[in-house]
């Protein structure tokens, strides 16, 4: 009995290759977050291995209750194969072999997103001190007030729960952005928290009052004012699509001006093409990713740059690029005008140029929806 963690963890690498050529895997059964211990979440599964040569395959069972007497029969009636060669070095996905193919299908019309965007996949940012750092409406109006040049040093600052699938950034946070080296590009004046306080007097006096505390950060800039060393601050600034790193789908939406930060719940992709954030918010992309990441209390998952630069992605013909484009405009607008307007209808078509374009037969495609359907019947599945 092992937490299920190594199957798709880096740290879980070695174990998964000695796994595949040195034994025979015998059984996995996943429980998943499921409470079999009351007092922790554990996410335990049971590991059956065989000194022997491996056999090709193995039965696979993923628990998604507790609700039966004999975890024999469970395991009997529920069971599947899992065809080893098929599991991947970056992680294992315990699914049927029909899925298994697909999967391998998916994989194999595409570059990985990182390739993609030239590795432009990047974390949101950590400040050490947010309550320093981060502040909200009142407290940006009172320091505008106070100095309009504060102005000048504040920033959109978005959660990972700020971030929603297709809707524009809306937020009602800052962030106070004085970044690694910033102070010194500014002035060469001697006494450089002298400088601050007379060049930026409002934002200074706001952040004396953290000053101790601002000091014991271990990942602050030169000064204890500045943030830590960053080396794509830019890409900020850029127009992007965004993500939160926890969710229960793909909560995939576009920054199209530019200008929004998010903090380090959060991801930003270096590309403001519709016809990517088109593809990444589809049906077929969650089934991909869904397989490949591990899955926490309540059916969350973690979107994470371990597994979002694998996703696949597709250079399509032009009429279907642009007809995605220009679905996915009409999502961004609708969502513009009305954050939760029904955009279903245009999402499901979107989805059959994606499978079009990734060559998903109608009978994969009944396959995925049966696979999409049961991995999405949780609360707030819609986000």
């Amino acid at each position: 009995i092992v937490a299920n963690k190594w199957m798709r963890a880096n740290y879980g690498k070695a174990l998964r290759e000695w796994m595949k050529s040195d034994v025979s895997v015998d059984g996995i059964h996943d429980f998943g977050d499921l409470p079999v211990f009351e007092e922790a979440t554990t996410y335990p599964c049971l590991l059956q291995l065989k000194n022997a040569t491996a056999t090709g395959t193995f039965w696979a069972t993923v628990v998604e209750h507790l609700d039966f007497d004999d975890l024999g029969k469970f395991i009997e009636e529920y069971r599947f194969e899992v065809i080893q060669d098929k599991l991947q070095e970056d992680g294992w996905a315990l699914i049927d072999k029909k899925s298994q193919l697909l999967l391998d299908k998916i994989r194999s019309k595409g570059i990985p997103l990182g390739e993609y965007v030239k590795g432009k996949i990047y974390r949101g940012i950590l400040t050490g001190l947010n309550e320093a750092f981060v502040i909200d409406e009142a407290t940006k109006e009172k320091l505008i007030a106070k100095d309009p040049k504060s102005k000048e040093l504040l920033k959109s600052f978005l959660a990972g729960r700020d971030i929603k699938r297709y809707q524009p950034p809306k937020t009602d946070k800052y962030l106070i952005f004085i970044p690694n080296g910033w102070t010194d590009q500014q002035t060469d004046d001697h006494d450089k928290w002298g400088w601050l306080k007379s060049t930026y007097p409002a934002i200074a006096g706001h952040l004396a009052q953290y000053e101790e505390n601002a000091r014991k950060r271990y990942d602050k800039g030169k000064y204890w004012w500045e943030l830590r060393a960053c080396d794509y601050y830019t890409e900020f600034e850029k127009p992007k699509i965004m993500l939160p790193d926890i969710s229960l789908r793909g909560n995939f939406t576009l920054d199209k001006e530019g200008g929004n930060y998010v903090v380090n719940t959060a991801y930003i992709i270096g590309s403001d093409e519709k016809y990517l954030l088109g593809i990444l918010a589809s049906n077929l992309i969650d089934f991909y990713y869904r397989t490949i990441s591990s899955t926490y209390r309540g059916g969350y998952l973690r979107f994470i740059y371990q597994y979002l630069e694998t996703i696949p992605i597709v250079e399509p013909d032009e009429a279907s690029k642009k007809l995605i484009e220009e679905k996915v405009q009409q999502i961004l607008e609708a969502k513009s005008t009305t954050l939760d307007a029904d955009t279903s209808g245009i999402e499901s078509e979107i989805d059959k140029i994606v499978n079009s374009i990734y060559s998903i037969s109608d009978a994969e495609i009944l396959q995925l929806s049966g696979c999409y359907t049961a991995s999405i019947d949780l609360p707030n599945s819609k986000l």
